[in-house]
């Protein structure tokens, strides 16, 4: 029977690390003008936000100028530091609204800078915008109550900012737009009672709420667009990147979203399986059974692996010829071990016939795995994990051979003696 063990040589290598995807990526089916299939929306907002970077900081360092800038006025028009000493509530709120704005404003620069941005990133965006104009609001009517100038038209220039690209969906951008005109028409009936200030209010809540209109139907517009392209770059990457005999990632799609993968694990600090299969005496079944009944034992080899039961983060693909790659993020050797097991077992007990080989009756295969030890490169990866290939083979094919990290000098030394 096929079996995939763990070399007694070597000690299991470091716990492991957390999921990544093989399947072919999927083209997606539009579910309505603005959205698409969950696993590819979820992958439009992230291209999104990750297109939107340069944007949304250039956006957002402007707006904490702007905002210091403020901040300095309000001091100096409210004569804010004799007003805290006096106890005025009012400009204290005032104050601690433009500091929590400012707060949440630098922990996204902060983040837009590093590149480290959390799954709630559009939250604290939506939070940042809606602070900008609840406090712009709360300090708008606290100048008119005490006589001082101040200009309504902003509330109309931050509904405009919401609907820049800032790596926010329309439907994200068109809630907060409504929020803060919601919440400037409520505040202003809450805090102004003289008649002439009411009037004024209801001017401006009408042409704040017809500003949203129009800024949403741009956005809506705008959006439509980018899904639009979006769709076609990922129709026209996932025909660049897949094989077109077995409908897998090919040997650059495969590689492409490994190294990516790779990436992510060092950020998370998590490890990764990594595992080549390759096809026994595939050449003596070409010349036995011809290259047609080759290339339908590819495709049913390829569906094998597809259809094993993969989490949603794992990838696999066709590194080319008879040969496939796997990799497995978040992947104990505990959980990885025994699923590569049945993966080997899987593809044997096909039954496709190969009188040609010496090994079976049928078409088996070899498949080498090994851990990434959380700094090598794709390159090194793939070294060691075609070296436990290598030992599989010599060790008699139709199985698998698994070391963990910390064995790759060892598993050096012993090609060598194979050799």
């Amino acid at each position: 029977m096929s079996s995939l063990r763990k070399n007694p040589d070597f000690e299991a290598g470091p716990p492991a690390a957390e999921g990544a995807t093989a399947e072919r990526p999927a083209q997606g089916r539009r579910i309505d003008g603005l959205h698409f299939e969950p696993r590819l929306e979820r992958e439009y907002r992230l291209h999104m936000r990750a297109d939107q970077r340069t944007s949304t900081l250039v956006c957002l360092i402007t707006a904490l100028g702007i905002w210091l800038i403020f901040i300095g006025l309000d001091l100096s028009r409210l004569d804010g530091w004799a007003a805290l000493a006096e106890g005025d509530h009012e400009v204290a709120l005032a104050i601690l609204l433009r500091l929590a704005t400012l707060g949440v404003l630098l922990i996204q620069i902060s983040m837009l800078a590093t590149q480290r941005l959390p799954r709630a990133y559009h939250r604290l965006s939506m939070l940042a915008l809606a602070l900008i104009g609840a406090t712009s609001t709360f300090i708008a009517n606290m100048f008119k109550l005490r006589g001082l100038p101040q200009a309504d038209i902003a509330q109309l220039v931050i509904i405009a900012a919401v609907f820049l690209p800032v790596g926010l969906t329309f439907l994200q951008s068109s809630g907060v737009a409504l929020f803060i005109a919601l919440f400037t028409t409520a505040l202003g009936f809450v805090m102004l009672s003289v008649p002439a200030h009411l009037s004024e209010h209801v001017r401006l809540s009408i042409l704040l709420f017809f500003a949203v209109f129009v800024g949403g139907v741009g956005a809506w517009l705008r959006e439509r667009a980018q899904r639009d392209q979006f769709l076609l770059r990922r129709l026209l990457q996932d025909h660049a990147m897949s094989d077109p005999l077995t409908g897998i990632a090919n040997r650059r799609g495969f590689e492409q979203q490994a190294a990516m993968a790779l990436e992510q694990a060092r950020l998370d600090q998590v490890a990764v399986m990594f595992a080549i299969l390759d096809v026994d005496h595939f050449k003596r079944y070409n010349d036995h059974y011809g290259h047609h009944a080759g290339d339908e034992t590819l495709r049913l080899i390829a569906r094998t692996i597809a259809e094993a039961g993969w989490r949603p983060l794992d990838i696999a693909g066709r590194l080319g010829g008879e040969e496939f790659g796997l990799l497995l993020y978040d992947a104990v050797p505990e959980e990885s071990v025994p699923r590569l097991q049945e993966l080997v077992a899987a593809i044997a007990q096909l039954g496709i016939e190969h009188a040609a080989s010496p090994t079976a009756d049928h078409v088996t295969v070899s498949l080498g795995a090994t851990l990434f030890d959380g700094r090598e490169s794709t390159a090194d990866l793939y070294r060691r994990a075609d070296a436990a290939l290598y030992a599989a083979k010599a060790l008699g094919r139709n199985r698998g051979e698994y070391i963990p990290a910390d064995g790759a000098d060892a598993l050096a030394a012993e090609r060598r003696r194979w050799a």
